[in-house]
């Protein structure tokens, strides 16, 4: 963290030194945006102008403690802006591009692929679609979110809760209509 808050200072400074960071961080944001956005080269756009503006407003950022600089979280936040002018400004569905696991009361573990999930995306406002994203696309903690989202931790943990059971519930009566 102290090389990362150095390059920080530094880029502040003198913006060539951003590469550093956007070296450290275009993984992350991307496939964060891969998630939610289908078409390669409207992703490469959003996660340009997530960078791009990051570099631009580098100047504002601020730290937030001496131990944790928070500086992926004010990423994230940006991504999460960037999404929702492009979706706003589009008024395309949000998707969720991905298997999710799930162990049935029954004790058998079934796989619940994309199409079947795709059918309950328009029931998950913008909110519930990012923190599917955030939580297991990006495998963020419930700390990370919270941070990025500026909810409280707990209130995180119970949306989560809530939103995997409201998508449990639907994907179950759809697979026992299958099975029926």
């Amino acid at each position: 963290m102290d090389r990362e808050r150095e390059m920080i200072i530094n880029a502040k400074k003198d913006i060539n030194q951003f590469d550093f960071l956007y070296s450290k961080y275009y993984p992350k944001i991307n496939s964060f945006i891969f998630h939610r956005v289908k078409e390669e080269s409207v992703r490469n756009e959003i996660v340009s102008n997530v960078f791009f503006k990051a570099m631009k407003r580098l100047s504002i950022f601020r730290f937030y403690d001496s131990r944790n600089c928070g500086f992926s979280s004010w990423l994230y936040r940006i991504a999460l802006s960037e999404l929702s002018q492009f979706f706003y400004e589009r008024k395309r569905e949000k998707r969720i591009h991905d298997n999710f696991e799930w162990n049935l009361p029954k004790g058998k573990p079934i796989e619940i692929d994309y199409s079947i999930v795709e059918k309950f995306q328009v029931e998950l406002n913008p909110d519930e679609q990012n923190l599917i994203s955030l939580r297991f696309y990006e495998k963020l903690s419930y700390a990370e979110i919270s941070e990025i989202l500026k909810k409280k931790e707990g209130a995180v943990k119970v949306q989560t809760h809530r939103l995997l059971k409201k998508l449990r519930i639907r994907i179950e009566k759809e697979i026992d209509n299958e099975r029926s």
